[in-house]
Order: C-alpha cells, then structure tokens, then sequence
C-alpha cells in the first residue's frame, strides 16, 4: 500500500465541517484497538491474527487514566475527516491540526455544555498517554511500531465577559503511525450520522466491523467466537453472544441481523447454549418501500 504525499505545512488549520460524514479508518474500524468500556479500563488489549501467512499483532496499553475509548475515537474521526476534506480541495496539510473544540464536539454528535468540553479534555488524556504497539503498517515496510494516539495536545481558553476561562480550541500533534492513515483516504468509509446516537460500546464496535466487511455485498457472516475477539471484549463466549442477541434484536443502523447455527437453512438460534458453530449473518437493510 503506498500512501500520498502531499507537501506539508507545520500547522494545518480545520475549517468548520459543511454537514459532515465523518470517516474511519478500515482497521480501526475492525480490530480492537480501543475499549468499548464506560468504566475505566486498566489491563491492556492483546489480539493476533495471520493474514497471508504473516503474523499480525495488537497490544493496546493503558495509560494512567485507563484506555482510550471508542467514544474518544469521534476526535480522530473528526481529524481524519478534516485532512481527507483538506486533501481532496489540494490544501497542504500538517500532524500539527488546530481546530475548535466546538466544532468538533457538533460534528461528532455531543451537547456543547461545561460537562461536554471536560470529557473532551479526558479524552484527549486518554489518546496521548494510550499506548499501541503493533506491526499493522501505514506503509509498505514491514516493521513493529509503537505510539500513542496524540504526541501532544494544547487547549487554548478564552476568557468570557463574565471573566470566566473556557475552553475554546485545541492544537494537537497526531502521531506518525496515525498521521498515515490520514493520508490514504482509500482506507477510509464514511460513517452513518446515526453511528454517533449509539450509546453502547459493542453496538459501535459491530457497527464498524460490519461497515467495514459487508461493503457492497448481500450477505456476510462471521463466527461469533471471532467476532468476539474482533471486539476485543472481556466477557465470556456465554455473555457476550446475550449481549450480541439484544443488539440483534434492538437493531443497527444500516444492517439487518441474524444469529444462525446453520449458515444453509439460517436458522435462528438461542444464545443460550453459544458454540464456535455459531454465526452472526448481516446483510444491508432494505429501504422501506414508499407508499402509493
């Protein structure tokens, strides 16, 4: 995979987003690279896989704040999104990205509250202290890496009329290994508006995973034993196929799902008594047919 190579300016400054469909990377979408977890999470993230032959590898460390979340992953869609948007109109671009903290707070969903602009200050900790090792590459070399999110983060604060200090943009510097998946916007897929209103960790995790491998296809599936550590989830086979059941039932935006035993007849099955036989089977929902 060669990635782009625009000429590059040491602070890239993010205008304001017009209706925005934010964008994730194909792996990050797929693979546990963060938690799923309200509460703190404290012990790290280990996955392995063989791709062609080749091992690959994941260990996702946790700072002194715990693991950066999935829901702290919406700051690096909204970053990835601004560098892609800025590639595709020829603007140069930087790691070094400037932004307002509102914006991104709109455009990733959340309430523009006191409370909103502290957990994003949180987040950021989060990202920067997070630390992944991995040889997944950004590049065509082969090699181990090992990063945090962010290198660094600044917010800036403003003082108000009523002589309060808020917080009103960010500079943040995002890592080599992230900074080249900006740069390869075709590993990017738009993300639903919807995505943002789930507010479990699995249902955003299944959301990416099946974004990411049903593409244009009818019909995928996986096993949920693999689909499970795909989740990087810390629940047994036994609990997490009952929370995969409720999700099932609930409903994902964009994906009609079933729990099969047998992929011929797709026979739908009780989690009660879950199995390596077991299979999540996705297709695209169909839209509703409009009326006469």
């Amino acid at each position: 995979m060669s990635a782009v190579k625009p000429r590059q300016i040491e602070l890239f400054v993010a205008h304001q987003l017009d209706a925005p469909s934010l964008r994730d990377d194909i792996d990050i979408m797929s693979l546990p690279f963060f938690s799923i977890e309200k509460s703190p999470r404290r012990d790290p993230i280990e996955f392995e896989r063989e791709v062609s032959g080749r091992r690959q590898y994941i260990r996702v460390s946790p700072g002194e704040f715990g693991l950066a979340t999935i829901w702290d992953n919406d700051i690096i869609l909204y970053l990835r999104t601004q560098i892609i948007e800025a590639l595709n109109r020829n603007r140069e671009v930087s790691k070094r990205v400037s932004f307002h903290i509102h914006d991104c707070l709109v455009a990733t969903g959340r309430g523009t509250g006191g409370r909103e602009y502290e957990l994003f200050k949180e987040a950021l900790t989060r990202l920067k202290t997070t630390t992944v090792l991995t040889n997944i590459s950004t590049s065509e070399e082969i090699a181990d890496e090992g990063f945090g999110w962010l290198e660094s983060f600044k917010i800036k604060r403003r003082r108000t009329a009523a002589g309060a200090d808020v917080m009103a943009s960010c500079e943040v510097v995002i890592s080599d290994w992230l900074f080249g998946l900006f740069l390869n916007s075709r590993r990017a897929l738009a993300i639903d508006s919807a995505y943002f209103d789930l507010q479990g960790g699995l249902e955003r995790k299944l959301y990416g995973i099946l974004r990411k491998h049903l593409g244009q296809e009818a019909l995928w599936h996986i096993g949920i034993d693999t689909l499970k550590d795909l989740c990087g989830v810390r629940r047994d086979l036994r609990r997490f196929t009952y929370d995969l059941k409720r999700i099932v039932e609930r409903g994902l935006p964009g994906f009609e799902l079933e729990i099969t035993r047998e992929l011929g007849g797709l026979r739908l099955v009780a989690p009660a008594r879950p199995s390596k036989r077991a299979y999540l089977v996705v297709r695209p929902r169909r839209a509703m047919a409009a009326g006469p």
